[in-house]
């Protein structure tokens, strides 16, 4: 995603001595600044629409002696 006509905003993030080596030899190795890899990596992480979703199905099961009345009152308008 390349957004050059976008407005940056600066922020500031902590990081740690590795993850700051590690960005200081990726800088080194791609000739790109610190702060593009960390867009980079924000990006393909967390980048709207293209977020995995996992497949799989959910199921739950409970066992109770009676309904309690927010569940029986939701059944009775049809909202389960």
């Amino acid at each position: 995603m390349d957004d050059h006509g976008a407005m940056a905003v600066a922020i500031h993030v902590h990081v740690r001595d590795d993850q700051r080596s590690l960005l200081l030899e990726e800088s080194a190795r791609s000739g790109l600044p610190m702060a593009e890899l960390v867009r980079r990596a924000l990006d393909a992480v967390y980048c709207p629409g293209r977020r995995p979703a996992a497949r799989g199905v959910e199921v739950s099961v409970g066992i109770w002696r009676r309904l309690d009345a927010a569940v029986t009152g939701r059944r009775l308008r049809g909202v389960d």
